[in-house]
């Protein structure tokens, strides 16, 4: 699915350049191709009004030089690859000073287009390609003042190769360079999308043991129907507490998705961290007292700009987490603090603390530190997932420092209110 998606991508992005290239050569070919007829038509213009000044022309009855033999002499200001040729009514050459061999050119019809008006027109012999510019100067006179088109064909072929080798190897180098970009769009898709397959199996296998718990105990009281509800109290319990993990399972699950969509709306107001930690440490003094942990809270009065009840459940669910992995007889700590313009809540522990290697991978998803111990402690492994989107949304981060055998600390960055 992915290296399809990649190679149209990567043909859309050549096609795209192709257009462009083409579009970019044909508009400078056009260009180009305008400025060189542009300036032999001038050379042209510059040698018609060259010769008017010499009528009669050159060689002609009563001209001065009719007999005095200079009938190669041409007026200045005729450029010298502009050719002057004078013929008579039929055709026929009668001057042509720099004796061009223009034999299959047919003058006679030349002169037929130039009896009412000056006439331009492109001529293609055996012989060469030519521009002449014919008009009449008399009756069954006219002259025909033209130019080789060789140079300027020569000049456009070349061009035409240039572009045209050039866009066969910028169309290669783009179809290369659009794989190449396309399968780097593609990565983070990828990615995201593996991580979407993964999410979603995970939650399925959350999902699975205890459906097969509930059904197992349904079951079981469905083959003792005559039984008291107190018979089968053991079942009951297994079912509420089961049903109370999915319940927060899915609650997590929804979240997370909301996260991911922008559609979890956070209200804005300040918010007094520090009386937040205290508030949540008197509830959670009895969990603490039930496991003989110490539970230590010290707390400064700052405040924050956020959402007061998504502020509570990132310290809940720190908090919950040392707890739970901190053995009797440890300690836990939760400190907040200032530093400079960010508040530092910090959650410590006593427990085993968390391999080196995993550390860096504990805030993702359904990802555990220690699968069975995380079990038998009721975790699902999205609590810190969803700790560090709290914290992300308001504009902070957090971070994990710990060393096995050691125990943990989760530290909690946020900006203080202004």
């Amino acid at each position: 699915m992915f290296r399809r998606a990649r190679l149209v991508l990567a043909a859309w992005f050549t096609l795209a350049l192709a257009v462009t290239l083409l579009s970019t050569g044909a508009v400078a070919y056009e260009l180009i191709r305008r400025d060189i007829d542009h300036e032999i038509n001038n050379s042209l213009d510059q040698a018609q009004l060259a010769m008017k000044s010499m009528r009669p022309y050159p060689g002609a009855p009563g001209s001065r030089d009719d007999h005095d033999g200079d009938r190669d002499r041409l007026p200045p200001g005729i450029p010298s690859d502009v050719f002057i040729i004078y013929t008579d009514s039929k055709g026929d050459v009668t001057f042509n000073p720099r004796d061009i061999d223009v034999d299959d050119v047919d003058f006679h019809e030349l002169g037929e287009d130039a009896e009412k008006h000056a006439e331009t027109s492109d001529i293609s012999t055996k012989d060469g390609h030519f521009r002449i510019l014919s008009e009449e100067i008399g009756p069954g006179s006219f002259v025909h003042i033209g130019r080789s088109l060789e140079p300027r064909d020569h000049q456009l072929r070349t061009l035409t190769l240039v572009f045209a080798s050039g866009g066969a190897a910028g169309i290669l180098a783009a179809a290369a360079g659009g794989f190449w970009l396309a399968g780097l769009a593609m990565r983070p898709i990828r990615v995201s999308f593996e991580r979407q397959r993964r999410f979603v199996s995970d939650a399925s296998h959350e999902l699975r043991t205890p459906l097969a718990v509930l059904r197992a105990n349904g079951e079981v009281l469905q083959r003792h129907p005559d039984e008291t509800l107190a018979a089968n109290m053991d079942q009951v319990d297994a079912i509420t507490a089961e049903a109370e993990a999915m319940t927060r399972l899915v609650e997590d699950l929804l979240t997370l998705a909301r996260a991911d969509e922008g559609a979890a709306n956070l209200t804005r107001e300040t918010v007094p961290l520090g009386a937040v930690l205290e508030d949540l440490g008197r509830d959670m003094e009895a969990v603490a007292n039930a496991r003989q942990i110490r539970l230590t809270v010290d707390s400064e009065p700052l405040e924050v700009i956020g959402d007061r009840g998504r502020l509570r459940q990132l310290a809940a669910i720190l908090l919950d987490n040392a707890l739970k992995y901190t053995p009797e007889g440890g300690e836990v700590t939760v400190r907040c603090a200032a530093h400079g313009k960010t508040a530092e809540l910090s959650v410590a522990d006593t427990g085993p603390g968390i391999p080196v290697a995993e550390q860096d991978k504990i805030f993702d998803r359904f990802v555990r530190a220690d699968t069975a111990r995380t079990r038998a402690a009721g975790g699902t492994g999205l609590g810190l997932a969803i700790a560090k989107w709290i914290a992300e949304a308001h504009g902070g981060r957090i971070s994990v420092e710990s060393t096995p055998g050691s125990g943990s600390r989760f530290i909690v960055r946020l900006p203080l209110a202004s």
